[in-house]
């Protein structure tokens, strides 16, 4: 299970990398920040991917040297967080700075891979399906996995700090959740080495490291996936609130029809012509009805009755009812009341009350508008006190 884990977090960190690469040359973008980016997503995506147990049982029978497989993908992983250094560090400094950050971090990566090399490999020991098991208690292997385990909690940390720095002063929804989300993976990453370091402890010890080694690994997939998918997000964010809100006005169209229905029956001049909802794509069809329904209620309001907010407030008062939830049950009374009437060719010659507009609690998109309609419309039809301000009405009329 951790190999299918790791395995498809670092697929998908490594297409998200082509992709990000594929991007970089279509627009020959040669930003060191840009370039830092696709090498970070890459060399994470090609860690989690090769440090998976099957991977490394399937690259075992052909290393030429034991162990080589496991230190390319521990070496990868340092490699990517040197790289979202220089990310993080382009970004936030101008290039002489940068610079100058870059000259502490590639050289502390440097010397940490070639002590983890000079400690895996001077340890002479064979692959083994289950390492730090197997040889925690070596004293080199003990080393090796201290020096990346540490190596890997340091620059975790100070990435963390450099993106909590960051932060602050975006002002883009997806750019700011993207950070977010790459700062979670830091934290994931963090749990990992504090879960390497307490297994390796444990088998030193001489005691069983019971889940610390599966966690470790579900760490790491974690730590891949949400720092792959907080890079990319700046870019696939925008696309998927685009299509959300088209599928949520889709919906909100389909749930406004009946009361839009029955006033574009009654009131045919406010509908635009069929043939341009037919061109249109959901969200401006969404926008037209709430428009056509609030035009609606503008047009009946000299036939609403002139009593009937005031009845319905005093029975939705009598009911315990909020104010948001008073007035859209009295705006829904006053929009039945006048509809009858209008049907009935009655107008009236006072005008309704402040009560009867549209509550100026709304907000004013058109999925909020569309949401307050909406429920609007289910009061028209199944309120209570609605039907009671309607009867009440018609009784008025006809005394």
């Amino acid at each position: 299970m951790t190999s299918v884990v790791l395995q498809c977090a670092g697929i998908i960190a490594v297409l998200a990398a082509l992709s990000k690469a594929a991007q970089v040359q279509l627009r020959r973008e040669t930003r060191p920040s840009v370039l830092y980016l696709c090498g970070a997503i890459g060399s994470v995506g090609l860690s989690a991917a090769l440090v998976a147990p099957a991977s490394l049982a399937l690259v075992s029978e052909w290393e030429p040297i034991a162990n080589v497989g496991r230190l390319v993908a521990n070496v990868l992983a340092m490699v990517a967080a040197v790289c979202v250094h220089g990310l993080l560090a382009h970004l936030l400094h101008e290039s002489a700075r940068a610079r100058r950050v870059m000259k502490v971090q590639v050289p502390v990566m440097l010397t940490a891979a070639a002590l983890m090399a000079v400690l895996l490999l001077g340890a002479g020991v064979p692959s083994h399906p289950s390492f730090l098991g197997a040889y925690a208690d070596h004293p080199r292997v003990a080393a090796y996995l201290l020096v990346f385990a540490l190596y890997i909690g340091w620059a975790t940390t100070v990435f963390a700090l450099f993106v909590g720095r960051y932060v602050v002063q975006t002002t883009g929804l997806w750019l700011r959740a993207g950070l977010r989300t790459i700062q979670a993976g830091c934290v994931a990453s963090a749990a990992w080495a504090v879960a390497k370091i307490g297994a390796a402890l444990s088998v030193v010890g001489g005691r069983d490291p019971g889940v610390l080694v599966p966690v470790a690994g579900t760490c790491a997939a974690v730590c891949v996936v949400l720092v792959a998918l907080g890079a990319t997000m700046p870019v696939w964010g925008p696309r998927c609130a685009v299509l959300a809100s088209w599928v949520r006005a889709a919906h909100q169209v389909r749930r406004l029809h009946p009361l839009w229905h029955r006033l574009a029956t009654e009131l045919p001049q406010i509908t635009l012509p069929s043939e341009m909802y037919a061109r249109a794509d959901a969200r401006f069809a969404l926008y037209r009805r709430v428009v056509e329904i609030r035009d609606a209620q503008l047009v009946l309001r000299s036939h609403v009755h002139p009593d009937a907010a005031s009845w319905a407030q005093q029975e939705a008062e009598r009911a315990g009812l909020g104010e948001r939830r008073a007035h859209q049950v009295v705006e829904a009374a006053s929009l039945a009341v006048a509809l009858d009437s209008h049907a009935a060719g009655r107008p009236h010659r006072s005008r309704p009350g402040e009560s009867a507009v549209p509550y100026r609690g709304v907000a004013s998109d058109p999925h909020t508008e569309a949401a307050w309609l909406i429920g609007l419309g289910r009061l028209v039809d199944r309120s209570p006190i609605v039907a009671n301000a309607r009867a009440r009405a018609e009784a008025d009329q006809t005394a």
